[in-house]
């Protein structure tokens, strides 16, 4: 086998036909068909099967596709430790981040880094969890900043990459300081039923959670903005959740926070290919995101400026 069908295979399974495959590559049908049928013969067993209108891996598929990974992974890092070695350790670092990370972590790591490393460049796309893993995966993102429960299975693709495990955070109810519940320590989903919810678009857990605790939450805002989720709750539209990681960020006065009792901690890590930490860049910045972030594990939210006070 070589690079070229390792390549081909990649973009199969991305789009689920030769058709996309060839449109993607640039290549014809016909060159896409040739590589896989060169492929097959080279591992004796078919790495795609046809079903329905798609085509899928095989087992001996998804372990061609799991290798090119880190084959193209490998190719990436000595492209860029080189770069890197040119440029005395410099370089532009890619990173891809969940929300809350962009407007509280990221900003102390990016000041931090212009005035430690001003030769190390960074670029950043704010992402869930799902899209930053396809980035990082597909070669797109150099590094990322993602975040599940400590609940959860380790999320598929992660098995033959680097991750670093930072800090985690609880999940807080958040609402007027004039709410019936302000005054208790701690909240129970269970006690939220006849609330009215303002949430971000992704909010499946939150859902399931209220299922099955036997009600439908009513949600009259979805809104994938902090600030303007603050500014409907401070209205009194509705309450809603946010992580200790968002309630680092400013918020507006007028509002208190409360832990939600019998909620997952949530984990915030760095997802990397291995072979990227030898890029001094990449390095560089995995250092002072460590490093900020221990600071953030050891710091209580409730002291951050302009966070919901009453907690």
């Amino acid at each position: 086998m070589d690079i070229q069908q390792l390549k081909v295979l990649t973009e199969v399974a991305r789009t689920g036909s030769y058709t996309g495959a060839a449109q993607a590559l640039g290549y014809t049908q016909s060159a896409v068909s040739y590589h896989m049928r060169r492929l097959q013969q080279a591992v004796g067993s078919a790495p795609v099967v046809r079903i329905g209108r798609r085509l899928q891996l095989t087992e001996v598929g998804h372990v061609l596709l799991r290798h090119a990974d880190a084959i193209f992974s490998a190719l990436r890092a000595a492209d860029q430790e080189v770069a890197s070695v040119v440029a005395h350790g410099g370089g532009l670092v890619r990173l891809v981040a969940f929300q809350s990370s962009c407007v509280t972590l990221l900003p102390q790591v990016v000041e931090r880094l212009r005035v430690s490393q001003p030769e190390v460049r960074i670029t950043v796309v704010q992402a869930e969890p799902v899209e930053a893993r396809r980035l990082i995966r597909a070669g797109e993102a150099d590094l990322g900043l993602l975040c599940n429960w400590e609940n959860e299975e380790l999320p598929e693709g992660e098995e033959t990459m680097l991750r670093m495990e930072l800090m985690t955070d609880r999940r807080f109810v958040v609402m007027r300081e004039d709410h019936p519940f302000a005054g208790l320590r701690t909240v129970d989903l269970a006690e939220l039923a006849d609330s009215s919810w303002v949430m971000e678009s992704f909010r499946d857990r939150f859902t399931a959670a209220c299922t099955n605790l036997g009600f439908s939450p009513r949600v009259v805002a979805t809104v994938d903005d902090a600030l303007a989720i603050q500014a409907l709750v401070a209205s009194g539209l509705g309450i809603t959740l946010m992580s200790e990681f968002a309630l680092r960020c400013p918020s507006l006065p007028g509002l208190v926070r409360r832990p939600l009792r019998n909620w997952p901690l949530r984990r915030t890590y760095l997802l990397l290919w291995p072979d990227m930490v030898r890029v001094a860049a990449v390095a560089a910045v995995v250092r002072v995101v460590r490093a900020t972030a221990g600071e953030f594990a050891a710091e209580d939210p409730g002291t951050a400026p302009g966070c919901p006070t009453g907690g």
